[in-house]
């Protein structure tokens, strides 16, 4: 699998997830909606009226993540495999000079 699949595939189990959790949370603002309507003390009713807001804002909050994860799995199915090669340059050289021999080179211990 390549590195694109992989950022691929991730992207839209986010998206999905996200999806799902905003979709739960609706629910649950509409059943404290329905709960603080029908309730004959208002104290208790406002604190239903509280948390069908919140999770009000929750449900919008995750609906845009899913959307921005949707969004940049739009984005990156555009780009060509090669833009994600697994291993660029500069990784390779951070890798090299990691290494003991490169170490020894430049401590000037070791002779090409």
């Amino acid at each position: 699998m390549t590195a694109k699949e992989i950022a691929l595939k991730h992207l839209q189990k986010s998206a999905d997830h996200h999806s799902a959790i905003g979709k739960c949370e609706q629910k649950i603002a509409k059943a404290h909606g329905d709960i603080a309507a029908s309730h004959t003390d208002q104290i208790l009713a406002q604190g239903h009226r509280d948390l069908a807001d919140y999770h009000g804002a929750s449900a919008q909050h995750h609906q845009t993540r899913a959307k921005h994860f949707l969004e940049m799995h739009q984005g990156l199915s555009g780009i060509a495999p090669e833009l994600l090669d697994e291993h660029s340059d500069a990784g390779d050289e951070l890798r090299s000079s990691a290494g003991l021999r490169d170490l020894l080179k430049r401590a000037g211990c070791l002779q090409d």
